[in-house]
């Protein structure tokens, strides 16, 4: 039998079997979530994967902005133990312009939240309180928001967020959020997502 390859699975076999998970078991792994923030530059996402694989780590579910000149990320991957994540990106954050966070979560499991998509959207003059307003009179008919981006641009501040409402909750939400961007100076409306854009 050829000999060829079998140097790059023996090590991928044994890199996974020291670190106490074996092929094919991902559920017996950990799953870790991860935020690095700091002062952009280029490579700070290659230079998190490459750390990743190297570990073995499977990335699931990432997001990433740039935020007036500051990087953000969040990701969530399975792979090793937290400490030894944490270990192998502190190199990274050495000159002091990144910090790097990792902890272990607990799978929540298939996600079965029975909500209707909607898209909540609100602009107006940029003034304190618009966040808080929207999101308290979301919350208090029972919406979860999902996903939330802000953007202040001179004066005019747009706030766009993506939410799950309670089935038949809209109509009253909308109401709400008319009522409360109307004493905050600035429009709102709420329409259902486009499950293709989602």
């Amino acid at each position: 039998m050829s000999r060829v390859g079998l140097p790059v699975a023996w090590a991928a076999r044994a890199g996974q079997l020291r670190h106490g998970w074996r092929i094919g078991q991902n559920a017996r792994m950990n799953e870790l979530a991860i935020t690095v923030i700091g002062r952009d530059r280029p490579g700070i996402v290659a230079d998190v994967a490459e750390v990743l694989a190297r570990l073995g780590a499977n990335l699931t579910d990432s997001t990433m902005t740039r935020l007036r000149g500051h990087f953000a990320m969040t990701l969530i991957c399975v792979g090793p133990a937290a400490a030894e994540v944490e270990a192998a990106l502190a190199p990274l954050a050495a000159d002091g312009q990144l910090l790097a966070t990792v902890r272990a979560v607990t799978p929540d499991g298939a996600e079965t939240t029975g909500g209707e998509p909607y898209v909540m959207a609100v602009h107006g003059a940029d003034r304190m309180g618009i966040v808080a307003a929207m999101t308290r009179v979301l919350a208090d008919v029972g919406g979860n928001l999902t996903d939330l981006s802000t953007r202040l641009a001179g004066t005019l501040y747009v706030v766009v967020a993506e939410v799950d409402l309670p089935p038949g909750a809209a109509d009253d939400l909308s109401d709400r959020l008319h009522r409360a961007a109307a004493d905050l100076g600035v429009e709102a409306n709420l329409r259902p997502a486009d499950p293709d854009l989602l």
